[in-house]
């Protein structure tokens, strides 16, 4: 099966404060790969992000962005079904000192 992508565009995100996603698949599909971006090449380390899918958190309580990984090769490959009409939800809070323009992307089958 041909992967798609999906992209939560967060924005700018000012030092001190978050954005949130979600989105709604319409459709079965399972997950193969979640990427982060980071649209300006700032480093991700002082990103903190919180990630649920169907009400499931996977990031208990939350992960640095840097984690998740944001090269398509070296990243979260969670290989998960998600059934439609889940709620993926993406919650990132820039604890850094400069703005950061943040994407999250989702590979899916």
């Amino acid at each position: 099966m041909a992967t798609t992508f999906k992209t939560l565009e967060l924005g700018s995100i000012a030092a001190g404060s978050y954005a949130e996603g979600e989105w709604t698949p319409d459709r079965d599909i399972v997950i193969k790969k979640v990427v982060a971006n980071e649209r300006t090449g700032a480093d991700l380390n002082a990103v903190e992000c919180y990630i649920s899918i169907a009400d499931v958190p996977y990031t208990k309580e939350i992960v640095p962005l840097s984690i998740i990984g944001t090269n398509i090769e070296y990243c979260w490959k969670p290989d998960l079904k998600v059934p439609k009409g889940s709620k993926i939800y993406v919650k990132c809070s820039n604890t850094g000192s400069s703005a950061v323009n943040i994407d999250i992307v989702f590979e899916y089958e």
